[in-house]
């Protein structure tokens, strides 16, 4: 049976895959989060500043799949 032949704008992303690695995003943002707050007043400023950014990497990380349709419906001239 012959795949479907997919548009450049259209793009599936509910694979069950998708759905494990946006878990998995979101946990370690949580965890990272909170790691940071545990740590505050103990460790170095740079290490918790470190934490954070990591923290906020993560939870764009598990966001990716909401960025990426609202990046394809602002440059469809959807966002105006």
């Amino acid at each position: 049976m012959p795949k479907r032949a997919r548009t450049k704008d259209q793009y599936s992303h509910t694979t069950l895959g998708a759905l494990i690695s946006t878990i998995v995003f979101l946990g370690m943002a949580a965890w990272l989060f909170l790691e940071a707050l545990s740590l505050i007043g103990q460790a170095p400023p740079l290490q918790i500043g470190g934490l954070f950014f990591s923290g906020f990497l993560s939870l764009l990380g598990a966001l990716r799949l909401l960025i990426a349709r609202a990046w394809a419906q602002y440059r469809k001239g959807g966002g105006r």
